[in-house]
Formats: structure tokens, sequence, C-alpha cells
């Protein structure tokens, strides 16, 4: 009797102990997967500080905003050209770290920092018009997105949304001929244009060059470049103040004294009209 009660003190202390180093086992698994949960949570912090942003800077009412910017290393900087009136920027590196870049309305450029120090920007041959790269190793800015992007964006989709309206109102004037416009069959365009006394400035020249009209006749220019910017119409011989013709305007004279007449785009040298009044 004696005997059978050891033996099941000495089953149940088996048990006891089974049972306890299950405890431990478990409790020891528990802590281990929590230590690499944590730092598997400490890598990705790390690896999401030292991810890549972008940040915009953009030329607008003949300014960039902003002209100042401090990014990490290996961020992307993004110049987008959004001035009016429109027209085409040579963006420059003083520290030669692209190649003059040609931007042109609504285009943008963007270029790696790898690496740290600050670098200056600016527009070839446009006094005033530059700015300031401060590039930090990577993780000393890092958080919220860049103030610069955060002001530019609402900007940026403005200018969007009035590039699509211009897109709109473009094409309804496309759509819309006028009777200086209309050709016959076989009829040299420059010839239709100018049967009604027009002179279209069209790749930053005047087309017709030449043109012969009769005393007491007028002659209507009109701005149809591409790409989209304003002009300046000259009159060497003084008939006018210079007026400032922007995209799809148009300006009139009418010539009540023979002779010729000469005149030229104060922004493109070379450009040149010759006009004969009989």
């Amino acid at each position: 009797m004696v005997a059978y009660k050891e033996f099941k003190l000495g089953i149940l202390g088996v048990l006891i102990f089974i049972l306890l180093t299950g405890l431990t086992t478990l409790a020891l698994a528990q802590e281990e997967t929590t230590e690499t949960s944590k730092m598997n949570q400490s890598s990705t912090s790390k690896e999401d500080e030292s991810v890549s942003r972008m940040h915009n800077i953009v030329l607008v009412n003949n300014a960039f905003s902003p002209e100042t910017i401090e990014v990490n290393q290996y961020d992307t900087v993004v110049w987008r050209n959004l001035n009016r009136p429109k027209r085409t920027f040579v963006l420059v590196s003083e520290e030669d770290l692209w190649e003059d870049f040609s931007l042109g309305y609504g285009k943008s450029f963007e270029y790696i920092f790898t690496e740290t120090g600050t670098f200056g920007f600016s527009i070839e041959g446009e006094s005033g018009l530059e700015g300031t790269v401060m590039v930090r190793e990577s993780g000393e800015t890092a958080g919220e997105a860049p103030v610069s992007e955060r002001e530019t964006q609402p900007q940026i989709q403005q200018e969007e949304r009035g590039q699509q309206d211009e897109r709109e109102q473009q094409d309804k004037e496309e759509v819309t001929s006028t009777p200086t416009e209309e050709a016959t069959p076989g009829q040299p365009a420059e010839e239709v244009q100018s049967s009604e006394n027009s002179v279209f400035i069209r790749e930053s020249d005047f087309y017709p060059k030449t043109l012969v009209l009769n005393t007491g006749e007028t002659i209507t220019w009109k701005n149809l470049n591409r790409p989209k910017r304003s002009f300046t119409l000259v009159s060497e011989e003084g008939l006018f103040e210079d007026p400032v013709l922007g995209y799809g305007k148009s300006f009139s004279y009418t010539f009540d004294e023979a002779g010729d007449y000469t005149f030229k785009l104060e922004e493109v040298p070379g450009s040149e009209l010759v006009l004969t009044v009989e």
C-alpha cells in the first residue's frame, strides 16, 4: 500500500516537472518573438527615414518658389516652369552639377543630390532669378512632407487647371475659322492670310514678311506664336506706341500715307516686316 502511494506521488512529480518545463519554454519563446518584432520595427523605421523624398521648386511670377530649400542627401529636387507670360528659361547649376537645361512652360527638370553641401542654381541671362539647395546628411531633416512640397502643390494644381482651360479655349479658336484663314484648293496659306491685310506672328517671326496695300487700308497683326508668349511690336517710323501682343491678341493700324514702312519684334533680333503703301 505504501509502495503504491509512493508510485502515485512519483508520477505526480514527473507531471508537475513536465508542466513547469513547458511553461518556461513558452515564456522564453514569447520573449524572443517580442524582441524580434522590436528589431524589425526599428529596422523599418530606419529604412523609412532613409527613403528619398521629392521636393518642388516652381518658377512663377518671375521668381523661384521657394528660393532656398533644405533637403536630405539622395533626395530629388524638381524644378517646374509655370511662369507667365509663357516662355522658355535655361536652368543653370552654379556648380555644374548638370548641363544647362532648357525649361519650357509647363515642363520640369529633376536632379538627385547625392552629395551634401550648398548648391546654387539660376536662370541664364536673368538677373535676380536664382536660388539655393542645402543638402544635409540623410535622416537629419526626416519628418513630415517638405514645406516646399506642401506650399507649391496647390499652386501646381491651379496652374495645371489653367493650362487645361487654355487648351479647351484654343481648341474652340481653331475650330472656328476666320475669313482670313479660309483657303481655296491649291492656294498657298500665306497668300490666303494676307488677302485681308493680316500679318501673323508665328515661330517668332512675321508671316508674310512683306506686304503691299493701298492708302487708307488697314493692316492687322495677330500673335499666334507657339510656344505661346508675348511680343512687342515696334514701328521703325514711330507710327504708334509699341503695343504688347499676348497670344491670340491683335493690333490694327490704318495707313493714310504712301511709303515704305518697317516693323520688328523687340524680343526677336532679325525679325522684320516690310510694308509698302501705294
